[in-house]
């Protein structure tokens, strides 16, 4: 596997006021005020206004007064980019704070995920040594308000940068109608051009690029290669919104990258970010839904579809002075860690992700697979439930998704798997499970490693009373994972092997519950999403699986008994599920 290095950037935000003024005013000899940032792949990655990036060495802070090399780093290219975008959810320009929440804790996080290791104590520790200190509270706020416009202000990159060279821009094309280029990318600076396209071609994707955008340069390569396999399908457009600033202001675009898609000049999607995993699989959706080549070619399910982007989650926390109490009793040696993951998880809850220290993953993982490696304990499925409430954090899941051959996660599965196993703990690993799909990181290892494991919990979840309701969360949440992967034609699909026998349970399932619109909804849905579009053969067992087992008759009753609320994604199910009767 290939490796890349990993570089810290250090800059001295004071340019050396620090080191000299900060003894007389404080009592307490300061080198600098750090500014950090990370360097991969050629962009460099820091926090101020939001997460930043731009060439090595070319923001507005400058040249970096050290470069420490933190190392190599195997973990692949788009895992990274997706992990990246999930920090942006708790690096927001909003939540930038001089002193509890800065650039130096993203670079923490972000080395911590490329090569696990810390960054230099001194730069980690400083804002606590001078608050510390008898007169660093008391000139916080002048700190503050001297530095806080410095490092949160929007980048603004060079031309050249000043450490590391970087490729010069290329001319900036005068203003002209769309021209289409030999790459067939169309390359627009007309509100006007960029409007046609959108509203006289089927299929439109609009890439909002800029041309001192780093990471942009990351999916030029992809966008190229689908521009030109698409061809006679779609329209894929770029717009420098550096030289179109009637568009960028027309269209709100206030980051780059930023990607939307249209269908006979409606808007289907947007997102932001690089990753040409996800530009590849968004592309390639957008294609499906306008050129379906399926039975379900005719089918217009847009509140079936819009549920495979939020996968269930369960995240109500339970008291945790009485859980961290039984783990204390059933696993009394665990120096400190379930203080601290409990102390995490309550930090997150009230204050919010940025406020919340992460704990020391490693340690954790270490307690949870000792204590679990004990089989005939059955007094520890709280450790599994504070698992499944750390997991929650997309920093957290996406550390375990990339633990060596998923250690951790495969000890709790091995430990709820066991004979004589404890409904409690068959039910908090299910819902552990469901968490899990908080990761983009973790859906991305999905398929290769824990597919057979994951359907069968989702199996035997559904048939069980006690379980349901997280059983049919989690069969919800790996149907919506597989149709992502045939949105993508990614191949390998999770359900490929396992599907009948899922449906099979779902249909049962169904036919058991009486009560609950919650289960019925999420095992209606799961049946309808693991049909739709599904791939040959896979398609004609399925179906032949559905109509056997009298599948729409069965949902279409249980659907009428029940008051469900959403009642449009009920007709979607059902309208699916209607063309097995023809």
């Amino acid at each position: 596997m290939t490796a890349f290095p990993v570089k810290l950037y250090v800059y001295d935000l004071t340019n050396g006021v620090a080191k000299m003024m900060s003894m007389p005013l404080i009592g307490k000899q300061i080198d600098g005020v750090w500014h950090t940032s990370v360097v991969y792949q050629g962009v460099e990655y820091f926090y101020g206004h939001g997460v930043q990036t731009s060439s090595p060495g070319g923001s507005h802070h400058g040249r970096p007064l050290q470069v420490v090399d933190m190392g190599q780093t195997h973990v692949p290219q788009d895992i990274v980019l997706e992990y990246v975008e999930s920090l942006k959810q708790v690096y927001t320009h909003d939540r930038y704070d001089l002193f509890m929440h800065n650039c130096n804790n993203f670079s923490q996080d972000l080395c911590q995920f490329l090569v696990g290791s810390d960054i230099p104590a001194h730069i980690s520790s400083l804002p606590e040594e001078v608050l510390n200190t008898p007169f660093g509270q008391s000139l916080r706020p002048l700190i503050e308000r001297a530095l806080k416009p410095v490092t949160t202000a929007p980048s603004s990159q060079p031309a050249t940068a000043p450490s590391v060279p970087a490729p010069a821009p290329a001319p900036a094309p005068a203003p002209a109608p769309a021209t289409s280029h030999g790459d067939q990318v169309k390359h627009v600076t007309s509100a006007a051009d960029l409007d046609h396209i959108i509203k006289s071609a089927r299929c439109v994707v609009v890439f909002f690029t800029s041309a001192t955008c780093g990471p942009c340069r990351i999916a030029y390569p992809k966008y190229d290669e689908l521009a030109s396999r698409l061809e006679h399908k779609a329209v894929l457009v770029k717009v420098d919104i550096d030289l179109a600033f009637e568009i960028s202001r027309q269209w709100q675009i206030t980051a780059t990258p930023t990607f939307k898609t249209f269908i006979d000049g409606q808007k289907v999607d947007d997102w932001k970010g690089a990753s040409p995993a996800t530009l590849e699989s968004n592309v390639n959706l957008l294609i499906v839904m306008a050129y379906p080549p399926h039975p379900h070619a005719n089918l217009n399910l847009p509140t079936l579809l819009a549920t495979i982007h939020k996968p269930i989650l369960f995240t109500k926390i339970p008291p945790l002075d009485k859980l961290t109490a039984k783990l204390e009793e059933a696993a009394p040696v665990n120096h400190g860690i379930v203080t601290d993951v409990a102390k995490f998880i309550t930090d997150r809850d009230q204050h919010g992700a940025q406020s919340a220290v992460l704990p020391n993953l490693a340690r954790f993982a270490e307690f949870i697979q000792r204590e679990l490696s004990n089989e005939f304990k059955n007094d520890l499925f709280p450790i599994i439930d504070l698992f499944r409430l750390a997991v929650v954090d997309s920093r957290v899941g996406s550390w375990f998704a990339e633990e060596h051959e998923l250690q951790t996660i495969r000890s709790v599965i091995r430990f709820a798997t066991h004979a004589d196993r404890s409904y409690q703990v068959v039910l908090v690993t299910v819902q552990l499970l469901s968490n899990f799909f908080a990761s983009p990181v973790f859906v991305s290892t999905l398929c290769n490693q824990l597919s057979d494991d994951l359907v069968q919990f989702a199996i035997s979840g559904v048939l069980d009373f006690k379980v349901m309701l997280a059983g049919a969360s989690l069969a919800f949440n790996l149907v919506a994972h597989a149709q992502t992967q045939r949105a993508s034609s990614a191949g390998n699909e999770v359900l490929i092997a396992r599907g009948s026998d899922l449906l099979i349970a779902l249909i049962e399932a169904i036919e058991r519950e009486h009560d609950s619109d919650a289960v019925v909804n999420r095992l209606t849905v799961s049946c309808a999403l693991l049909l739709y579009l599904a791939p040959e053969p896979a398609y004609a067992e399925l179906t032949a699986v559905a109509k056997r087992k009298n599948l729409y008759s069965i949902a279409k009753k249980r659907i009428s008994k029940l008051k469900l609320t959403d009642n449009q994604l009920m007709s979607d199910v059902l309208a699916l599920l209607r063309t097995l009767e023809t």
